[in-house]
């Protein structure tokens, strides 16, 4: 009789243990991963913003996007990446406002066990070695594509006359790559002169006083090399103000549809094209591969491309 109920027993034991193990396991919970940008404002955000969200949805993980307000709100950014270690998130993958200033907090996350991702803008490597962060870099190569948009300036100019610079940040590592990637170019050309050289920090309110002071300065200007498209169109705006409409070329950086436009329009000579969609989409799935265990390399490169009359005429047929 006893041996009759210590089978019964362990019959409904290895009956409960069998159910438990035909069980569906719990589903594991998507990656965390925070996109973290500038100004979203800029329309060349919002392209990258919706390249992330895309392949976010295709790996299945899950995108917390937020940018600053303005291109230079460096403190904006370091709040809003310091929001995301305490939320702990997986991994950051940041577009940062200054080249050194985010080392620091980005260093902090990392000692947080959260994954960086450094896309569109380098930091600054002697900073990282000496705080200690390691992380991938996404992006273009910034004095490969000034340098192209250089060539069509001086091509447009014939080679000769006085040229112009608007500069994007001081300091900023794709700022100051665009800015040395034109002037390898112009000044190896013997007749091109560069007159002016200004920072209007990416913003077309400040692009249209910088350049109306260098028109004031040098109305000999003949061309101009703008290190993205929102201050080519605000000197756009100065030219047009300056009655010099027709008479300045000008060659440009990010491919902003009001850029296109112009082109279309025969006021810009060509802008270039580096990607940010797929700086976003790349970014999220290096993030996501470390995530998964796999290795990712220490910099995966976007393409570059030269947009100007041609490309678009031909596009739209």
């Amino acid at each position: 009789m006893k041996r009759r109920e210590a089978l019964k027993t362990f019959g409904a034991v290895a009956g409960s243990l069998a159910g438990a193990s035909l069980a569906p396991a719990a589903p594991a919970q998507p990656y965390k991963i925070a996109l973290v940008m500038k100004a979203l404002s800029n329309p060349f955000f919002h392209t990258m913003q919706v390249g992330a969200e895309e392949e976010a949805q295709k790996l299945g993980v899950t995108l917390l996007v937020q940018g600053t307000n303005k291109e230079t709100d460096v403190t904006q950014q370091i709040n809003i990446v310091q929001n995301f270690i305490t939320q702990r998130v997986d991994a950051l993958v940041i577009a940062p406002a200054s080249s050194s200033g985010l080392v620091p907090i980005l260093f902090q996350a990392q000692q947080q066990g959260i994954y960086v991702v450094n896309i569109d803008n380098p930091l600054d490597e002697p900073v990282k070695k000496q705080i200690g962060l390691t992380c991938p870099f996404v992006g273009s190569d910034n004095a490969l594509g000034a340098s192209l948009a250089a060539h069509d300036l001086v091509a447009a100019m014939g080679g000769v006359g006085e040229v112009a610079i608007l500069e994007g940040i001081p300091g900023v590592i794709n700022a100051e790559l665009r800015k040395q990637g034109a002037r390898r170019v112009l000044e190896a050309e013997p007749h091109i002169r560069i007159v002016a050289s200004q920072t209007a920090e990416w913003e077309t309110e400040k692009a249209y006083r910088a350049f109306t002071n260098m028109l004031t300065a040098h109305p000999n200007i003949r061309g101009l090399f703008a290190a993205n498209d929102n201050m080519a169109l605000g000197a756009l705006q100065a030219i047009q103000a300056a009655g010099r409409s027709g008479q300045i070329a000008i060659t440009s950086y990010d491919n902003l549809q009001a850029v296109q436009e112009a082109i279309l329009e025969g006021k810009i000579i060509s802008t270039i094209e580096q990607h940010p969609e797929l700086m976003g989409a790349y970014g999220v799935r290096a993030a996501k591969d470390h995530l998964d265990g796999k290795a990712v390399p220490d910099q995966i490169d976007t393409p570059l491309d030269v947009i100007d009359y041609r490309y678009l005429s031909l596009r739209k047929k």
